[in-house]
């Protein structure tokens, strides 16, 4: 607790917080916040280690002072005290260094340890939604889970070996030269062309170390995509097609961390070969120096018990180095892949976003998707659309219109590339996400719940609601009759996604959150979708009054569900090309009057389908077009007449 800063107070930032990308300056941003902890894990092991140097000089003056006592039954006593207190003195201050070594690390690496977890954490779950739609969730798991283990293990590495050790040569060679300076250049040599060497056949090592821990990553991600999607595998018995996929994930794992393996090996036989010699050396260098009188036996009891500690702190360095390697190329392939920079920011200056009334306009927007070596796609290019606040409007047209596109720039989940979108007349860009986030309430199509209580999800909507809100929104939802028949009501556990719950059961639960939520403008990405007739006809009641107030935004293929909102919109490859209210619209015909006739007619076909033949049947552009060029004139018409 003495090294530990206050705990931080969360915010409602968004942003993803500010972490360096390498790892030296990752490491320090966290060895900052525990200065005086580091410092005493760097200080007292140094302090240990020229401690115990010390007790061996301390054990060659008591060899020289019982060597040169002619009646040690007199002289014992007075030639002894000096010598065996300075012995007594080294081996108690080393072990009351080694105590205080370990309180600092009881009270700092913990701690430690969990700050990098929650920072890492809540950096991760700061990036761009762009970064979780080109990765692996499993692969970011796995290197959110190991990135912190990695830095303390590094962290350890270097405070209780490498720093320590280091110092430790440094002091045995000075206790050489007070014996003969012979030893000390020979120590010098000795130490210098070892570590050499070992940092040299190290650094294959540590790109070997990075190549495996990318394939271990690959293998997790594997491994996770399946499991969550298990259910697909039971459905189309596909579990030897995954046996053997994830083989080739293994395989692969398999070839980096035997070409590591090898790396490993052969650094460590190098380092066998020269312990050997060097144990050698300074044994048989020392035995022909007393027997030749250069130094005496004291020196030669110090020398002797120095070069056994000197080798075992070296083939104890040696052994670690292909480790640090290892957790030093780990640790620079997660930081690299997992530290970096957010493409949705808040900017330095963005404010709260303030909703008075709920106008939203789509101002010349443009937006495209990467694809990649294909280059960027269009969805959307010059897109000009006004919701009057309050207004309900709805957004239908084949698949791949662009509906869900408009909904997640809105949300701020990519940026346009070009236009602005306004809430209220303020440039989304220009407000804080949590904000904007703040003021919108989602009911998606496809609900994916937390593995917690229904109590909890629900209460996901405003984290601060209390339990007899959270139950009303359950009854304005109607979730609360099947929630009511489960053994645990609302304190049920609703397994991994929502898993243990039906479509129309998770769906209820969204709805619900969606209410508690209560935020001005309202989003509908087919949210009765999943329900059956009778439960869709409750729920439409529970929405209109949910509604109230509020502006709507709903995307529907079922034309059913929007044909009672304010107004329509009628999407063709990111361009509108109807507007107006469902009964105008079936006036015009078109495209909407095409839907309306195939869906209400009993034949309902995939919305893939449907934009293959509606698109050829009523094309956007050229040829063939004239009822969609009137339909044009009077969606331009109708929005003027709303601005």
């Amino acid at each position: 607790m003495y090294f530990l800063r206050p705990e931080r107070v969360p915010g409602e930032k968004t942003s993803a917080p500010a972490l360096p990308n390498r790892l030296l300056p990752f490491s320090f941003h966290f060895f900052r916040q525990f200065f005086w902890g580091c410092m005493g894990l760097l200080t007292l092991p140094v302090l240990g280690r020229a401690v115990f140097a010390s007790i061996a000089y301390a054990t060659k003056r008591l060899t020289d002072t019982v060597l040169a006592m002619h009646d040690p039954a007199a002289e014992a006593g007075p030639m002894l005290f000096g010598p065996l207190l300075l012995f007594v003195a080294l081996v108690v201050g080393r072990f009351a260094l080694d105590g205080g070594m370990w309180f600092c690390s009881y009270h700092t690496r913990s701690p430690m340890l969990m700050r990098i977890k929650e920072e890492v954490f809540g950096y991760a779950q700061r990036l761009s939604p762009a970064y979780f739609e080109s990765t692996l969730s499993g692969k970011i798991a796995h290197r959110t889970v190991l990135l912190p283990d990695q830095v303390l293990l590094l962290f350890d590495m270097m405070v209780f070996d490498f720093i320590p050790s280091g110092m430790f040569f440094v002091f045995v060679a000075a206790l050489f030269y007070v014996a003969n300076p012979m030893f000390c250049a020979a120590a010098a040599v000795s130490i210098v062309v070892y570590f050499v060497t070992s940092l040299c056949l190290g650094r294959e090592c540590a790109e070997r170390s990075a190549a495996n821990n990318e394939a271990r990553a690959a293998v997790t991600g594997r491994i996770v995509d399946v499991i969550t999607n298990i259910r697909n595998v039971f459905l189309f018995a596909n579990q030897p097609l995954e046996d053997r996929e994830l083989g080739r994930y293994t395989g692969e794992e398999r070839d980096r961390r035997m070409a590591l393996y090898r790396s490993v090996v052969r650094l460590r036989c190098v380092q066998y070969v020269m312990d050997i010699l060097m144990w050698l050396a300074f044994v048989g260098g020392a035995l022909y120096a007393w027997v030749h009188r250069v130094i005496g036996a004291g020196d030669f009891v110090m020398i002797t018990a120095l070069t056994g500690s000197l080798l075992q702190t070296a083939y104890n360095l040696g052994q670690r180095i292909p480790e640090f390697y290892e957790q030093l190329g780990a640790a620079q392939e997660s930081i690299g892949t997992l530290i970096v920079p957010a493409t949705i920011q808040d900017r330095p200056s963005a404010s709260t976003l303030v909703v008075k009334q709920g106008a939203i306009h789509f101002e010349r927007v443009a937006f495209a998707y990467d694809a990649g070596k294909r280059g960027p796609r269009n969805v959307v290019q010059d897109f000009e659309l006004f919701i009057p606040p309050g207004q309900r409007l709805g957004l239908v047209g084949p698949s791949g219109a662009g509906k869900t596109t408009l909904m997640g720039l809105l949300m701020r989940m990519h940026d346009v590339t070009a236009g602005a979108i306004r809430i209220d007349g303020q440039d989304i860009r220009d407000v804080t996400q949590a904000s904007l986030r703040g003021a919108l309430a989602l009911i998606p199509q496809d609900t994916s719940l937390f593995h917690r209580s229904l109590l909890e999800n629900i209460r996901y909507g405003r984290p601060g609601a209390t339990d007899e809100e959270v139950i009303r929104a359950a009854h304005r939802a109607h979730a609360h009759e099947f929630i009511a028949e489960l053994e645990h009501g609302y304190h049920t556990l609703v397994g991994e996604r929502g898993i243990k719950l039906s479509g129309g059961q998770r769906q209820r639960i969204a709805i619900a959150r969606a209410i508690l939520r209560d935020a001005p403008i309202l989003l509908l990405d087919e949210a009765t979708s999943a329900l059956d007739s009778h439960s869709e006809h409750l729920i439409q009641q529970a929405m209109r009054e949910a509604m109230v107030g509020k502006s709507v935004i709903a995307i529907a293929h079922r034309l059913s569900t929007v044909m009672d909102m304010d107004r329509l919109i009628v999407l063709q490859r990111g361009v509108i090309v109807a507007d107006g209210s469902h009964s105008e619209l079936l006036r015009r015909g078109g495209l909407y009057a095409e839907l309306w006739r195939r869906q209400s007619g009993g034949f309902n076909p995939v919305a893939a389908r449907e934009a293959e033949e509606l698109e050829e049947e009523f094309p956007a552009e050229g040829a063939g077009g004239g009822d969609l060029v009137v339909e044009r004139q009077h969606a331009l018409a109708g929005h003027e007449d709303r601005s």
